[in-house]
């Protein structure tokens, strides 16, 4: 992508939402300052100063009224509101480049994200990482985690702004690649979310953005059919100032007439009434940067589209006048935006060359190498912060991956405790019961056989009284039986008197005889066992640490890691110690070191080797 469309890309991008300058703000603050305000009230006129702004780069004002928003939210126990003032305070930070205070913020937004379980606390804490993925320069990370959160933003009919952000986002990064296709998909749908949410100034800014997609054609083919849809575009921009006063930003109406302006220069014929509009556009460029902040770019620009004309006009004394203007107005600017700087400087020293004022040509054609150097300076540290962000949030993604397996594991294991101390409390039941049973069937035999004892011993008692009245009826019958005997002998004597007598008398009568007869006589017992137990129981370089890391033959430190960031990035000695605040001979010395680490000989330049891994 050309670099203009880069540079209108992330000026739209930081002007999306911005409020309408005089009256809307104005308003907004009248409102604050009553006291028949409700609480819902405040968040949503919180939230819109804090954007305007942000977006304005008055990062103070920004900062003031996103420390109430955030008292506000913690007094009123709010998490959604919270992590919505967290998110504007992390993009603050990210626009001034300061990435190294990001990640507590963001820290701070997921902790109440998983203490509230508030679904739009949630969307807001991812808008924030994705914006840092994005700022990080990781267009891949960045687009997964776009595609991840707006499904659930768009089950939210309430954050159609969100969705809208995001999908300009997804814009931005297609244009970025030169994917018209996807770049054009997403602008619509920019354009689409616009309109429901009845914010003008987020649609002319969405408008300005399709405009930009439709000119990739038109730069292919150059024909003026093609153009035509871009010019289209840009006039929708900027109708809506006009239609809708107060709603759309001097900020966002003045780019969209730059636009419109510079692809009027494109025609390969000017007509009067294409010159009389781009006359009068950059006019009114002028006339709306007073009135807004950081705006030295978009007046040099309108001061360079007047040179334009006036060069077309072969007017070369005003030609200079407005360049000068330009080169002096953006010197006004701290840090001075060098992009649009090299171009004015570029142009007067072609204007002088032209003249054929070599002296003045070389002072300014010695500026665009000076500018052009710092540049490429500010890039370089700008890149190395980005660098060193990276390198931060992928050691902090490593710790939390170990962490996360860590505690995955230490689940697992506890888990596996859990089940363990299940399965040992079941078997201690089952040893109860069977210690129980056999505790019950102990007694219960016990039990029996003192039973058995007990009947046995009767028995015996039993028996022996059976014997001793036995031994007594033996006796009584012996005492009887000789009673009988004494009363059979006497009778038998008696007999025998008689017999004697009756033999005295047989003789006379007849013979006698007698006979006695007795008889007596006694008995039988039954045993039984059972037992039983059972036993039941774990994006400068997305890869560019993990190559190096590869590539060397012994083990990397962190501080390893980071002198090959900055040798790989092209920096000297004297800029790396400078950097990290050292000598230069430890730099040195390091760099001995770490050829030694990747097997190179003292010959090879490490700047080189590294060059040539990423360039396989």
């Amino acid at each position: 992508m050309k670099l203009k469309y880069l540079l209108i890309y992330c000026i739209l991008f930081i002007c999306t939402l911005s409020p309408a300058q005089n009256t809307l703000i104005d308003g907004l603050k009248n409102q604050l300052s009553g006291d028949d305000i409700s609480t819902a009230e405040k968040f949503r006129i919180y939230n819109e100063l804090t954007e305007y702004y942000r977006v304005s780069d008055q990062y103070p004002t920004a900062e003031k009224y996103v420390q109430q928003q955030l008292e506000l939210a913690r007094k009123e126990k709010n998490a959604a509101e919270e992590v919505k003032a967290l998110a504007q305070k992390g993009i603050i930070k990210l626009n001034q480049s300061e990435y190294d205070q990001v990640p507590p913020i963001i820290d701070a937004a997921n902790t109440i994200v998983q203490k509230s379980n508030d679904k739009i606390a949630l969307l807001y804490a991812s808008y924030l990482n994705i914006y840092y993925s994005n700022a990080l320069g990781n267009p891949e990370s960045t687009i997964k985690l776009v595609q991840k959160t707006l499904p659930l933003v768009e089950k939210q009919p309430s954050e159609i702004m969100l969705n809208a952000k995001l999908n300009y986002l997804l814009y931005g990064i297609y244009t970025e690649w030169n994917d018209a296709e996807n770049a054009t998909k997403y602008a619509k749908k920019a354009i689409e979310l616009a309109e429901k949410s009845g914010n003008k100034n987020l649609l002319s800014s969405a408008y300005s953005a399709l405009a930009i997609c439709y000119s990739f054609r038109y730069e292919k083919t150059e024909d003026l059919k093609d153009l035509k849809p871009v010019i289209e575009m840009c006039k929708k921009a900027i109708a809506l100032y006009h239609q809708f006063p107060g709603h759309v930003s001097a900020h966002v109406h003045a780019m969209a007439l730059l636009n419109l302006t510079n692809y009027y220069l494109s025609y390969p014929e000017m007509t009067p009434e294409i010159r009389s509009e781009i006359q009068t556009n950059a006019n009114e460029i002028l006339n709306l940067t007073q009135y807004t902040t950081l705006n030295q770019g978009m007046q040099a620009g309108a001061l360079g589209v007047l040179s334009n004309l006036a060069s077309r006009d072969h007017n070369d004394a005003l030609a200079e006048q407005y360049l000068l203007k330009a080169e002096q107005i953006l010197l006004t600017q701290k840090p001075v935006y060098y992009h649009v700087m090299i171009n004015v400087v570029k142009n007067l020293a072609e204007l002088y060359a032209q003249q054929k004022k070599y002296q003045k040509a070389f002072e300014y054609e010695s500026k665009v190498a000076e500018y052009s150097h710092i540049l490429f300076d500010e890039g370089q540290a700008e890149t190395a912060k980005r660098l060193e962000a990276q390198y931060q949030s992928q050691k902090k993604e490593s710790e939390l991956k170990a962490l996360t397996e860590k505690t995955a594991s230490l689940k697992k294991e506890k888990l596996l405790y859990i089940g363990l101390g299940i399965i040992g409390l079941i078997g201690a039941f089952f040893m109860f019961l069977s210690y129980h049973f056999k505790l019950r069937y102990s007694i219960e035999r016990e039990n029996k056989l003192d039973t058995e004892k007990h009947e046995a011993e009767m028995q015996i008692k039993l028996q022996e009284e059976e014997k001793a009245r036995l031994k007594a009826e033996q006796e009584l019958l012996t005492l009887q039986q000789q009673k009988l005997q004494s009363e059979v002998l006497a009778s038998h004597l008696h007999i025998q008197h008689k017999n004697k007598v009756l033999q005295q008398l047989q003789t006379q009568l007849s013979d006698t005889d007698i006979n006695i007869h007795q008889v007596v006589k006694g008995e039988n017992r039954v045993d039984n066992d059972f037992e039983k137990i059972r036993f039941t129981i774990q994006e400068l370089h997305p890869d560019f640490f993990k190559n190096i890391n590869e590539r060397a033959r012994q083990k990397l430190t962190a501080l390893d890691l980071k002198y090959c960031a900055y040798m790989y990035l092209g920096m000297d000695t004297k800029q790396i110690a400078n950097l990290l605040n050292v000598e230069p001979k430890s730099v040195r010395m390091t760099k001995y070191r770490l050829k030694k680490k990747f097997g190179l000989d003292e010959n090879t330049a490490l700047e080189i080797f590294f060059q040539r891994i990423f360039s396989e």
